[in-house]
C-alpha cells in the first residue's frame, strides 16, 4: 500500500463515537439489562432504523406496540440513548486530526441512520474533516453487505487496494478485506494512534 495514497474509512459507532449500549443499560435498568438489549438494540426494528426505513420516533412507538409492558423503559431509552451513549471517542478524534494535519483522505461508512448522523454532526465538528461518507441509512443497505462498499469506492473513485477501513465490528473488517481492503478491528482500549504507527502510516 502506498503511504502517500493510503485512504482512512473510519465506522461512526464504537470508533468515533461511543457506541456501548450494555453500559447505558448497566446505569438504568440493570435487572432488566439483558431483556431490555434484546428488546431494543438488537432487534430486527433496530436493522430497520440503520436502514433507514424507521426514524427514531418511528422506532421508538414500534418497540412499545410490541412490548407495551414495558413502555415507559422503552421510552426512556429512546429518548435518551443518543445523546447519553454516542459520545466522543477522544482518542479516535485526536488521530483523526492528525491525520487531516498530515493531508491523509479521511471517510466515514457506517450503519446509521441520517437524522442521527446529521445531529451528531452539528454536535461536533470534526465530521466537518471528512472528505466524504456513505452510510447505510441513506443507501438502504447494512454492513458488511459489499454493495454499501462499492457505493463508497464508486462514489468518491477509491481503489480497494489503498484503503484502510477501521471498524469495531470484525465481520465487517472481513468484508473489507475481501474487498481489497487493508482493516483494523477497533477495540474498546486500543490506541489508534499507535497501531497506525506500526503500520507506518503516522
Amino acid at each position: 500500500m502506498n503511504k502517500n495514497r493510503i485512504n482512512i474509512i473510519f465506522d461512526i459507532g464504537g470508533v468515533i463515537l461511543n457506541f456501548y449500549p450494555h453500559t447505558f443499560l448497566d446505569k438504568y435498568f440493570p435487572a432488566l439489562h439483558d431483556k431490555l438489549y434484546q428488546i431494543v438494540f438488537d432487534s430486527s426494528s433496530w436493522k430497520q432504523l440503520d436502514l433507514g426505513y424507521l426514524t427514531t420516533s418511528e422506532l421508538k412507538q414500534v418497540l412499545i406496540n410490541k412490548h407495551s409492558h414495558l413502555e415507559k423503559e422503552i421510552s426512556f431509552i429512546m429518548d435518551h440513548w443518543e445523546d447519553e451513549i454516542l459520545q466522543p471517542i477522544q482518542e479516535t478524534f485526536r488521530t483523526i486530526k492528525l491525520l487531516k494535519k498530515n493531508h491523509f483522505p479521511i471517510y466515514i461508512l457506517s450503519n446509521i441512520h441520517p437524522d442521527i448522523y446529521y445531529r451528531k454532526t452539528k454536535e461536533f465538528d470534526i465530521f466537518n474533516l471528512f472528505n466524504g461518507y456513505v452510510l447505510s441509512g441513506e443507501e438502504h443497505l447494512l454492513k458488511p453487505d459489499h454493495k454499501l462498499y462499492q457505493i463508497l469506492f464508486n462514489r468518491y473513485h477509491l481503489d480497494p487496494k489503498e484503503c484502510l477501513f477501521i471498524d469495531d465490528s470484525p465481520i465487517n473488517i472481513k468484508a473489507a478485506q475481501a474487498l481489497g481492503m487493508q482493516g483494523i478491528i477497533k477495540t474498546k482500549d486500543m490506541n489508534l494512534k499507535e497501531i497506525l504507527k506500526e503500520k507506518n502510516i503516522l
